[in-house]
C-alpha cells in the first residue's frame, strides 16, 4: 500500500480532489500511480478510482471518482485525511 496524498475537498457529488505527496525529481517517471488505481482510506475501505492527474509533476493533484455505494457523509469525513492506493 502506497500513500497517495491528502483529500482537499469534494468536487460534485462523489468526486474528490487529492493533493498528492511530493515526488522526488530523480524518480518522477515511475512513481505516479496509474489511472483507474483503487484508492483506499486508512481503514482499507475502498473509496474510488483515480480518474485524472493534473497540476505540477513534482506535487500532482488527483481527481478520484467515488464509488456509488459510499454515502455523502463518509466522503465529507475524508476531507483532510490521508488516502492510499493498492
Amino acid at each position: 500500500m502506497k500513500r497517495l496524498g491528502t483529500v482537499l475537498h469534494r468536487s460534485g457529488v462523489r468526486n474528490l480532489i487529492i493533493r498528492g505527496d511530493e515526488i522526488k525529481t530523480n524518480n518522477a517517471s515511475g512513481s505516479l500511480p496509474k489511472l483507474n488505481s483503487v484508492v483506499v482510506d486508512k481503514s482499507l475501505n475502498r473509496i474510488g478510482t483515480i480518474a485524472s492527474v493534473f497540476g505540477p509533476v513534482n506535487h500532482p493533484y488527483f481527481l478520484v471518482k467515488g464509488f456509488k455505494r459510499i454515502p455523502d457523509s463518509e466522503t465529507r469525513a475524508l476531507i483532510n485525511e490521508k488516502v492510499y492506493i493498492r
